[in-house]
């Protein structure tokens, strides 16, 4: 019990730096939006996004447990859309966020057996992302 109520804590938490992350690139300023993004990546998973997005899913899911594993999930999506729309050179970076975090919330479905509303949102979104991207 104490570990789900500090993994929710830690959602809601990250759940507003990519809010503000987001505000940030919305603004304009996806630089400074892509390192408070950089920060959590260090303070969560204690790894950059540069080296993760390059393991293979289950080398990931034997590294993390799946509260981690969302985490990172989440951080991708939001770092792929962030790099989407700052710039035309940043879109294949993006592809390879968007694609990796996709394939994060396909692993934890077929894990956790339950059918979560809010993920299969986040994996329409990225689909529909990537779809328009080709």
């Amino acid at each position: 019990m104490i570990r789900k109520d500090y993994f929710l804590k830690v959602l809601q938490q990250l759940t507003q730096v990519i809010a503000r992350a987001l505000q940030l690139s919305h603004g304009g300023d996806a630089k400074a939006a892509l390192e408070l993004l950089d920060e959590q990546y260090q303070k969560q998973l204690q790894e950059q996004s540069e080296i993760l997005v390059n393991y293979p899913v289950e080398a990931l899911a034997q590294h993390y447990d799946e509260g981690q594993l969302t985490l990172l999930a989440d951080l991708l999506m939001a770092e792929g859309e962030i790099l989407m729309n700052a710039t035309e050179t940043g879109a294949e970076t993006a592809r390879a966020r968007l694609s990796k975090a996709l394939s994060l919330y396909q692993h934890l479905n077929q894990v956790q057996q339950v059918y979560d509303f809010e993920r299969e949102g986040k994996m329409q979104q990225i689909r529909a992302w990537l779809e328009a991207k080709r």
